[in-house]
């Protein structure tokens, strides 16, 4: 019998049959990154996922669109009797990368809401919580710190697969994984995946660097309530994972108040590039409608 596994892993695996290899992608944990790599060992090319109805703002993005791998890439349709060789044959590498559990909650912040990824405007941009606007560096923090402080009370549909558990998500301590690699060792973790490809004749992955966050971490943007409640959000993570907590900082240093407001005039600009391509969905699908 196949080991139970997530919908997560069933919606977004990647699974090689030439190669018996697994990945799981977690969003802001090299996934962009490791997914152009497998697709390049693959031979799909960049202009393979171009045509992806999917609404990313970026063709880097469209590799997500699990749609173009094409089914038999996939775990969705498979038999039993698959699912059970590819969750439990030894013969399969099965492998997923995890971060640091409130860096990566910063890092998907950044990406889908200080920047207005327009998916994300449709789903919560009326909330008080959304920012709709960011005047300098400070209010960058404060934004974030609004953002974590609602987590915990929202409602499961609220939550997103970027900022959900890694643990849950990816079903690690379900899934039998040979390889669970960290985001800040990644070419460890991807020696090992470049062992098992020559094993199958492949050369190692080149992933490069994609979807990278516009603004860095700086432990100054969790005061002492925004740390407790990362802390509480990213326990099982922790826990699991062993990454230690991050403690409330001493307030926002200059370097990265230099650093945030030099990004700012970058910032908005994505943001309304962001906002532009959420208008051009809208009309299109009405165009569609009419």
């Amino acid at each position: 019998m196949a080991p139970r596994a997530p919908e997560h892993v069933i919606q977004n695996a990647v699974a090689l049959d030439a190669v018996k290899l697994l990945y799981v992608p977690v969003p802001r944990a090299g996934s962009t990154a490791i997914l152009w790599a497998l697709a390049g060992s693959e031979g799909l090319a960049e202009e393979h996922f171009r045509d992806s109805p999917k609404l990313e703002v970026t063709r880097a993005l469209t590799i997500h669109d699990l749609t173009r791998w094409g089914d038999g890439r996939r775990l969705t349709g498979r038999s039993a009797r698959e699912l059970e060789e590819i969750l439990g044959s030894d013969d399969w590498l099965r492998f997923t990368v995890v971060r640091e559990p409130v860096r990566r909650l910063w890092s998907a912040w950044v990406t889908k809401i200080l920047l207005r990824d327009p998916r994300f405007v449709r789903a919560f941009g009326s909330e008080d919580w959304f920012p709709r606007s960011v005047g300098d560096a400070e209010d960058v923090a404060l934004a974030f710190r609004r953002f974590v402080a609602v987590l915990a009370d929202r409602p499961e549909e609220w939550q997103d697969p970027h900022w959900s558990g890694q643990v849950g998500l990816a079903g690690i301590g379900e899934i039998d994984y040979r390889l669970v690699g960290r985001m800040e060792d990644l070419p460890a973790a991807l020696g090992i995946v470049d062992e098992h490809l020559r094993g199958h004749g492949r050369p190692p992955l080149s992933p490069g660097s994609a979807n990278a966050s516009l603004l860095p971490f700086a432990q100054g943007v969790l005061d002492q309530e925004t740390a407790h409640a990362c802390s509480v959000w990213t326990e099982r993570d922790r826990a699991v994972l062993g990454y230690t907590s991050v403690p409330a900082g001493d307030g926002l240093d200059d370097a990265w108040l230099a650093v945030v407001t030099a990004a700012l005039p970058a910032i908005r600009a994505v943001a309304e590039r962001n906002e532009r391509i959420g208008d051009l969905r809208s009309l299109l699908r009405r165009s569609r409608a009419s």
